[in-house]
């Protein structure tokens, strides 16, 4: 009887919750879908509107003009089941983005590309940790805890990522795919997020654990897991390409089995103590490589996830980003300080060491600004970053804004050097012995 009574009074509350739920997963979604096509028709990627429909949907503005309405509509409760929906939406992503990222786009340009993604990620690596380090002392609420090194850490990895499918939707809407450009860059932009989620990787583990060796240990058993899905899930990868090219459909269960493999190889890796989004990653890359098979597995996952799922987790950074919060103009400084070296930091290293490396000026100019596209996956080391509680609401705030700047800035450059959406001229980095092959669809 005593637990009849609880039980009886929780009923009714259900279909509330859920319908409250609801409302917000078709408000979010109508916001993000109409504030993307607005950005697209600015020529502006879609996930700036996406980004922005989810802060105009949180505290910074509907929470400001209607604070009793946005805590109706987001509640501790939908919050909750919103974010729950965000990280399936955002552990499908990076299977997604494993998928996509195509080992042949590397062949043959290996040399140049490495030489600009290492100094490209290590110049605003370094800075950020640097100035993280001068912000701790000047506004020491910016990195809150004991352990202000993960803080650094992590803001220096935010200034050094580039956002790789984003990049890869600039290049296409501009016809520079097929461009000795475009080779060039979707190349340093593949290493470069291939580099960054190793480095969120290790930052994570370390944050996690506080000491190198606990970090050592989750590391050692993430590569362990890629070993076991990049090496020992080879025959079954073959298994998969040779059932497809012979005509067979895949059907409902073997797919149902991969996408759950996604999340299951999520789950290890945060148990192993890095984070869920690196085994999506690498069940991704697990995959097999054959176009129409991955194109099959993309086309099964694409709508929901880009266009039900992620709004939700741009929504929930929305809802964690606080513009009123930089009240004061030391923040505002520490904010256009954080701009300007993220901007400067990668600019300057992807610039210089292209021109070091016989790249025209012209073209490396384009692909300093073409790497300074962070994105969605600015948010997601952000995200972590807050999740782990080494970054603080205000710096959260301000990584937010560093990610819309960088990707809008980055089509009205590429215009002003002559990269529009039409009319694109072939630039002279052959000089560079940069192959213009077109890559495969990313």
């Amino acid at each position: 009887m005593t637990l009849a009574l609880p039980l009886a009074a929780a009923t009714p509350q259900a279909p509330d919750a859920i319908a409250a739920a609801l409302v917000a997963v078709a408000l979010v979604v109508v916001v993000a879908q109409l504030l993307g096509a607005l950005a697209e028709r600015w020529h502006q990627p879609r996930v700036i509107g996406e980004i922005v429909g989810g802060i105009l949907l949180g505290p910074s503005l509907l929470g400001a003009v209607a604070p009793g309405l946005e805590a109706q509509l987001f509640g501790a409760g939908v919050r909750s089941q919103l974010n729950l929906l965000g990280q399936l939406g955002l552990v499908l992503f990076m299977f997604l983005v494993g998928l996509e990222l195509n080992p042949r786009l590397l062949q043959g340009r290996i040399p140049l590309a490495s030489r600009i993604t290492a100094v490209g990620v290590l110049l605003p690596l370094v800075l950020g940790v640097g100035l993280a380090l001068a912000l701790e002392a000047w506004q020491p609420q910016l990195l809150p805890g004991d352990r202000s090194l993960a803080g650094a850490l992590f803001l220096g990895t935010a200034m050094a990522i580039t956002a790789f499918p984003v990049l890869a939707r600039i290049l296409r809407d501009r016809g520079l795919m097929a461009q000795p450009l475009g080779a060039l860059a979707i190349t340093v932009a593949a290493l470069d997020d291939v580099l960054a989620w190793l480095l969120l990787a290790v930052v994570v583990a370390f944050s996690r654990a506080g000491l190198a060796w606990g970090a050592l240990a989750s590391l050692l058993g993430t590569a362990l897991w890629a070993l076991v899905l990049l090496v020992g899930l080879r025959p079954v990868r073959r298994w998969l390409e040779a059932r497809y090219r012979a005509g067979h459909e895949l059907g409902p269960l073997l797919q149902a089995l991969l996408f759950g493999g996604a999340l299951l190889s999520g789950a290890v890796t945060d148990w192993l103590g890095v984070h869920l989004i690196f085994g999506a990653f690498l069940w991704g890359l697990a995959m097999p490589r054959y176009e129409p098979l991955r194109r099959r597995l993309e086309l099964r996952l694409e709508a929901v996830v880009l266009q039900l799922l992620l709004p939700l987790f741009f929504a929930v950074s929305g809802l964690n980003t606080r513009l009123g919060s930089l009240d004061s103009p030391a923040l505002v400084a520490a904010g256009l300080l954080v701009l300007v070296v993220a901007v400067a930091g990668k600019f300057a290293g992807t610039w210089a060491m292209a021109r070091l490396s016989g790249v025209p000026g012209r073209e490396a100019q384009a692909l300093g600004w073409l790497m300074n596209t962070r994105g969605l996956t600015e948010l997601v080391v952000l995200n972590v970053g807050l999740g782990l509680g080494v970054i603080s609401d205000e710096l959260f705030t301000i990584g937010v804004l560093m990610a819309l700047v960088t990707t809008a800035m980055a089509g009205p450059l590429l215009g002003r050097l002559g990269y529009g959406h039409a009319g694109v001229r072939e630039g002279s980095l052959r000089a560079a012995a940069v192959p213009a092959t077109p890559p495969e669809r990313l």
